[in-house]
């Protein structure tokens, strides 16, 4: 009988770890055998004691079995992992999903309008379209055109809402998310303090970011603005503290567990610093290129009329890394992943090279 959750489901797993040895489903509420590490769901595992009456392991361990919770690092791991709602489709934590959908399963759930900025959801009882006072505000200043209607805008909520404060941060918050949308080529690119994984830091007007911590899972951090058309290039420049080969590309989602890398999912491509390629897979890819770790400068071109994904190091060309109908169509944002101890400086600006061109 099945205990664990169905793999489908899941958002952001693509491996074996958590696989319940018994019912063969991801593991709900995980213990693992301490001989050979294998994991099982509490209850099948229970169970099967029962069954058995005698303390051996399902896969017939030469010791007495002995049962526990799963280590701090892999519960760390565990409960990062998302479950998509059958009902709202929205992303949930895993060690959060029974009680979400047990409630969700009572009334329908509805995306806020502004749902690609704030990533939230309604229920339908209420008569809104927004989530919050901070969407309604951001929905009314999106349709203005002057700076002076802006200012109105701005004036009503202030004296409507008292946002005081909050005013100042919505304002931020829009201009990231027009730049998401109306892209200026002379813009200066560089990471958003909002969308990376924990542990990084930014410097030299958050162009630069840099990881340095005890473990070894794959962070990511997203531009701060995503290419609509057109053809557009940009570079990352090596920083020479870097220890681990980072995974350089784009994503077409940049709302997702930054605490993963972007490209272990189907919204993300990206070259890898071992020479290979990773898309939709954190284990797997082709081999391109040459290796790229602590030193150089690695050039970046994203064709939007083609569909294509483009690399070059110290300006010479390695390829064309992907071609795909989804790489037409925007918006589409710069990402890097980064692993223990790496880092790395983002910028544009320059003209498209010849290269990628010919």
């Amino acid at each position: 009988m099945q205990q664990g959750f169905d793999r489908s489901k899941l958002i952001n797993y693509n491996t074996e770890e958590f696989d319940c040895s018994i019912c063969l489903c991801v593991a709900k509420n995980p213990k693992e055998c301490t001989q050979c590490g294998y994991i099982f769901c509490g209850k099948c595992i229970d169970d099967w004691i029962k069954r058995s009456n005698k303390l051996e392991c399902v896969n017939r361990c030469p010791q007495q079995l002995e049962i526990k919770v799963i280590s701090k690092t892999l519960k760390k791991i565990y409960d990062d992992l998302e479950l998509r709602c059958s009902n709202c489709s929205k992303g949930i934590k895993i060690n959060l999903f029974d009680k979400h959908e047990s409630e969700c399963n009572q009334k329908s759930c509805i995306k806020c309008i502004n749902y690609d900025q704030c990533g939230k959801y309604l229920v339908n009882e209420r008569d809104d379209k927004h989530c919050d006072i901070h969407c309604l505000f951001f929905d009314k200043v999106k349709k203005v055109k002057t700076k002076s209607e802006i200012y109105n805008v701005v004036k009503e909520f202030s004296q409507l809402h008292e946002l005081r404060q909050d005013i100042y941060n919505i304002d931020k918050s829009i201009d990231n998310q027009i730049q998401s949308v109306n892209l200026n080529p002379n813009q200066s690119i560089k990471w958003d303090k909002n969308r990376m994984g924990s542990g990084m830091e930014l410097t030299d007007g958050d162009q630069k970011v840099f990881l340095r911590e005890q473990a070894y899972m794959f962070r990511t951090i997203v531009a701060n603005f995503g290419f609509e058309s057109g053809i557009v290039y940009w570079e990352i420049e090596a920083d020479d503290r870097t220890e681990n080969e980072l995974k350089i590309g784009i994503t077409t989602q940049r709302d997702f567990n930054y605490d993963s890398a972007f490209c272990d999912f189907e919204y993300g491509w990206a070259y890898y610093g071992l020479a290979q390629l990773r898309h939709n897979s954190n284990a797997t890819g082709p081999s391109f290129g040459k290796r790229f770790k602590k030193e150089g400068t690695l050039g970046i071109c994203l064709n939007m009329n083609q569909g294509t994904l483009m690399f070059s190091l110290n300006g010479e060309y390695m390829g064309c890394a992907y071609k795909d109908e989804k790489l037409k169509q925007g918006p589409i944002f710069p990402a890097v992943a980064l692993l223990h101890c790496a880092g790395c400086k983002i910028t544009n600006g320059k003209p498209v090279p010849q290269i990628f061109l010919q």
